[in-house]
């Protein structure tokens, strides 16, 4: 029997990729800016990868800074989950 390998994150089962997976997250960027830039041709390379991948956008958690946004990238989870959360210094 061929099992498909898979992966448990956060009580989630993922199906393992059958080929390697890049994920570019541009942090502190409004989508406009980026979509500019491509248009202009500033940005071939991400031009290049938007055409034979996938342009998905996510809502950042808030509060919006790099670190619980990172975290909740990387785990699924919100900020309350994992405890990393916006303190003011």
């Amino acid at each position: 029997m061929n099992k498909e390998k898979s992966v448990v994150v956060n009580g989630r089962n993922y199906r393992w990729p059958n080929q390697p997976l890049v994920v570019v997250c541009i942090d502190g960027s409004e989508p406009s800016y980026i979509e500019q830039a491509i248009a202009s041709g500033h940005m071939p390379f991400l031009f290049k990868a938007l055409k034979k991948g996938a342009d998905l956008r996510a809502d950042c958690v808030i509060s919006s800074f790099t670190n619980p946004n990172n975290v909740s990238i990387v785990t699924g989870v919100p900020p309350v989950i994992y405890g990393i959360l916006n303190h003011s210094v």
